[in-house]
């Protein structure tokens, strides 16, 4: 606005100068033809110079313009500022020159008669086609260019005003628009940062009242889009920690992205140390890297599984590019290694019941088929056959019975029965119900308990079973002479029991599977038989009761079982 303002302004002077001068002009050549029209009559024979001189004095008097009357030989014949006869001759003016052969002259520049610049107009006196002289009007330029200078004057106050209004005006203008849009500005800075809880609050008509209705609208469905996606986030974040498979999301440059809790433990790493890692470095198995880099490379699932780590662990991981981007992949990482452990138990189970099965059905067979094959008839003999197939039936049926109670226990269909109990009182009626039995084998029973025990929740029935089972299991490896004994102490919130000997022990390879089913060591060390159940039933029983059960032994030197059982509490206690 100030550019055109300034331009309007120069061209103003510029047109206003020469239209000023062209007016000027006009003016003098009017007043020039006004003194040749009075002049005319004083130029006849009848009147004298003195007379063409007054009436020039007049004219110039009245006008306020010089007025000179010249000959057509150019001799001055009347002037109103000086004396004609003190002045030279004008042929040779320009404006003379010009007026006597174009009929019009007008010429600029400073006067030698009365020394100033003056803007000099002449016009042809004629009278009837004779040519009688030239009337000239002088205007001084002074007076010009004042009244120039007054009117380039004010047209340039003119612009400054104008320059001044349109640049208020624009200012009021821009601070209008300027006030709602940093207001705008300011609002979405905030919600840049967050704080999508702020409002502009301009409701005007115009576009900027749309524009923050806009900005509204977008603050609340974007407040709406993040909590819904931090509620995803926070859900899958749950789903993902809570995971018993680790999960690695890997990019393209091969950089762990992503890793679960359950991931940074089987990787033996915390997860916060997974992310930013190669994948090669934090998998640290060549044949688990290949499959994830293969999946990277082809953009297919990939799966693979094997052994790593010390103790070795069963691993297997599935990869599988994410879906729509195919530089990048998810790994699911599976510790197969408890379910190749239940594989192993399960065929083992399965050997060791067709194993205790095949046994006492072959040696019924046999005895049936001798029986067949005439040994019936012989009293005595078939007395004999018989009492051994009664043997081998309540072996069986022994058997049977320890797998449905160990299959009750496990299920929970054999509910127990939890009183508070003395410590001692359970571990009496045990030595009392055992004590001949241990006896027969030469062994001897004894008890090493501190004075005071806390009492314990517990199911009598149940520990009963439990410390037979355990007694009965150091008597088949204790040599005649040998010893058991009965303990407790306090741990923690438990109280714990033991059973130790003086037996033989248990060999390294054997202890970390004695509590499985039909498992049993070297039986070339005991000095009986039985099912391999009884500690498996010892161990769920304890289990259920909220306790442990562990063995602890020397090869040689004997064993220790020690089973937990909670404390009773001052509640258990109120009828």
């Amino acid at each position: 606005m100030v550019a055109c303002v300034g331009a309007l302004t120069i061209y103003l002077l510029i047109v206003g100068q020469e239209s000023y001068l062209a007016a000027l002009n006009q003016g003098a050549e009017a007043q020039a033809k006004l003194v040749r029209e009075a002049v005319l009559p004083y130029l006849s024979p009848s009147h004298s110079l003195s007379e063409v001189d007054g009436l020039a004095k007049r004219l110039g008097h009245e006008s306020g313009v010089r007025v000179t009357i010249i000959s057509p030989r150019g001799v001055v014949l009347g002037d109103s500022e000086s004396d004609p006869a003190t002045m030279e001759n004008h042929a040779n003016r320009p404006e003379v020159l010009a007026a006597l052969g174009q009929g019009f002259g007008e010429s600029s520049r400073r006067s030698a008669t009365v020394g100033y610049d003056a803007l000099y107009v002449a016009v042809p006196i004629e009278d009837g086609g004779q040519l009688l002289g030239v009337a000239r009007v002088a205007v001084p330029l002074e007076q010009v260019n004042r009244a120039a200078a007054n009117t380039t004057l004010a047209i340039i106050l003119g612009g400054l005003v104008a320059i001044g209004l349109a640049v208020g005006l624009a200012f009021l203008i821009a601070r209008s628009m300027a006030r709602p849009i940093n207001q705008l500005t300011e609002i979405a800075g905030l919600m840049a940062e967050g704080h999508l809880d702020r409002r502009v609050g301009i409701y005007s008509k115009d576009e900027i009242g749309q524009l923050s209705r806009a900005f509204d609208q977008m603050a609340d469905r974007l407040r709406v889009t993040i909590k819904d996606i931090s509620a995803e986030r926070n859900a899958l974040s749950a789903v993902l920690s809570t995971m018993a498979d680790g999960i690695l999301i890997v990019d393209g440059s091969g950089k762990v992205a992503m890793a679960n809790r359950a991931a940074g433990a089987l990787l033996r790493l915390p997860s916060t140390q997974l992310e930013g890692k190669s994948f090669v470095e934090v998998l640290r198995d060549h044949e688990l890297s290949g499959v994830l880099q293969r999946c990277l490379e082809l953009g297919i699932q990939q799966s693979g599984t094997t052994e790593v780590g010390t103790p070795r662990r069963s691993v297997r991981i599935v990869a599988a590019p994410l879906r729509g981007e195919q530089t990048r992949a998810l790994a699911l990482l599976q510790d197969l290694t408890e379910v190749r452990r239940a594989e192993s138990v399960r065929r083992d189970f399965i050997a060791n019941v067709s194993h205790e099965l095949r046994t006492p059905l072959t040696t019924l067979k046999a005895l049936v088929e001798t029986l067949e094959d005439g040994a019936i008839s012989e009293p005595e003999l078939a007395a004999d056959y018989l009492s051994k197939m009664h043997s081998e039936v309540d072996g069986i049926a022994q058997m049977v019975g320890e797998l449905l109670e160990l299959s009750r226990i496990e299920s929970g269909q054999a509910p127990l029965h939890m009183e508070p109990q003395e410590v001692e009182s359970l571990i009496q009626r045990a030595v009392d119900r055992l004590q001949a039995q241990v006896e027969r084998t030469g062994l001897g029973l004894s008890t090493d308990l501190p004075p005071t025990l806390p009492r314990v929740m517990a199911d009598p029935q149940r520990i009963q079973q439990v410390m037979a089972n355990l007694v009965h299991n150091s008597t088949k490896f204790t040599p005649a002479g040998g010893r058991i004994t009965i303990g407790a102490r306090v741990e923690r919130d438990m109280v714990a029991i033991s059973v130790a000997d003086t037996g033989v022990g248990i060999a390294a390879e054997d202890l970390p599977r004695i509590f499985e089913r039909f498992y049993k060591a070297d039986r070339s060390r005991t000095k009986g038989g039985g099912t391999g159940l009884g500690l498996a039933i010892a161990k769920h029983i304890i289990e259920a009761h909220g306790g442990r059960i562990r063995a602890e032994s020397v090869e040689g030197e004997g064993s220790t079982f020690t089973f937990t059982l909670p404390l009773a509490t001052p509640s258990d206690n109120t009828p």
